[in-house]
């Protein structure tokens, strides 16, 4: 029952984005003139359709994607006898400007932005308008917003075998309160305190909050036999910009997405092993466990979830790839540049196979997800 639920939650979010994506060109097809045959979520045959002041709207039997059929973008062969019948020339998307075409191009990437920025908005309202990071991020410059250190207890350690502090009887696990007097805030402070002594004394206190006063000799490398933990958190803070803080978020994760692609690329080039950034692109196998994952973290986070794959989704359509809406506003860009259209079927045959080769890769993604499914189920338990 719970794979039924998933799957349905993944059909909803994912028709939601597709929903919003397609409604973009949608309503700039209307903005501009354009004529707009149908408007239809799915592929495949249709389930239920509704014509309506010219246009047909559809649901199909696939419900993994969607299309708006508008005069004058893509190929003439999807337009059928009766919508011939109606064809107004001053309805055909090539007859408007350049500007007006790349327009409607590019409304949909602009409507997966807009609820990415509406959901982040909603996360950082219902989340006191901070949101934790990853400790490594913690020198990251935020733009509309800043980060900040959040102490949650004392400095958690754990006694090392044989060790200096194993020869003392501090307590095998527990906090460290003080070092020769000076209060432990952070775990960074700790060295500085021990730095330049042959003995520290060291106030500590153990799971059940019984403390006491240890002396612990200091090995020539400056060690004590200790292995300490973090014990703050970092969060990314907006609460001094709320009005903006989801489109400032949404800029800082667009940044760190693209130092961490950034980092993986690098080592990827130097050790020549891909594996950890082919692993980092996933499909609707991943999206299923992603999904599975957050759907029972609570309303927030699954909220944040829908953000960030409309995010992606419109990452992933500004690509120069004809198929995609990048590729699309780059062809009328070359057009414009100079000065003549591409044959319509010339246009139609470089989408129609650019197309094909991207459901190629999404089924080499696809099974690459399933040959390494044990290791993506690792990831969200």
């Amino acid at each position: 029952m719970s794979i039924v639920t998933t799957i349905l939650l993944v059909i909803l979010v994912l028709g939601i984005l597709i929903f919003i994506h397609e409604l973009g060109h949608y309503l700039a097809a209307r903005l501009v003139g354009a004529t707009v045959f149908e408007f239809a979520l799915g592929f495949g045959p249709r389930i239920l359709s509704k014509e309506y002041k010219g246009t047909v709207y559809s649901i199909r039997l696939l419900p993994l994607g969607g299309f708006v059929n508008i005069l004058g973008d893509g190929d003439p062969g999807k337009i059928d006898k009766k919508q011939l019948k109606r064809i107004d020339p001053s309805g055909n998307l090539k007859n408007k400007s350049k500007i007006a075409q790349m327009f409607v191009m590019l409304a949909g990437i602009l409507m997966n932005i807009l609820l990415a920025i509406f959901c982040y908005f909603l996360v950082l309202g219902f989340s006191d308008w901070k949101i934790s990071m990853s400790y490594e991020f913690e020198d990251f410059k935020p733009i509309g917003a800043k980060i900040v250190r959040v102490r949650e207890t004392d400095v958690p350690y754990r006694v090392i075998e044989d060790g200096r502090a194993d020869q003392s009887d501090m307590p095998d696990e527990g906090y460290i309160k003080e070092i020769n007097g000076s209060v432990v805030e952070y775990v960074e402070g700790i060295a500085a305190l021990i730095e330049g002594n042959d003995i520290v004394s060291i106030t500590a206190c153990d799971m059940k909050e019984a403390c006491g006063v240890y002396e612990v000799e200091v090995a020539g490398d400056g060690r004590i036999g200790i292995a300490i933990g973090i014990n703050y958190f970092v969060y990314i803070d907006y609460s001094d910009h709320r009005v903006f803080s989801g489109f400032s978020h949404l800029i800082n994760n667009f940044r760190l997405i693209g130092s961490v692609f950034t980092s993986l690329f690098k080592e990827a080039r130097q050790t020549g092993d891909y594996s950890t950034l082919s692993q980092s692109v996933s499909g609707p196998v991943g999206i299923f466990f992603i999904v599975d994952y957050f759907k029972d973290l609570g309303f927030v986070p699954f909220i944040s979830l829908i953000a960030d794959l409309s995010l992606s989704l419109a990452l992933m359509n500004i690509l120069p790839i004809p198929a995609l809406d990048g590729g699309r506003v780059l062809i009328v860009a070359l057009e414009g540049i100079f000065g003549k259209d591409i044959n319509p079927k010339v246009e139609a045959a470089i989408i129609n196979v650019s197309f094909g080769l991207l459901m190629i890769l999404v089924v080499v993604v696809m099974i690459k997800d399933i040959v390494n499914i044990d290791e993506l189920k690792s990831l969200f338990e």
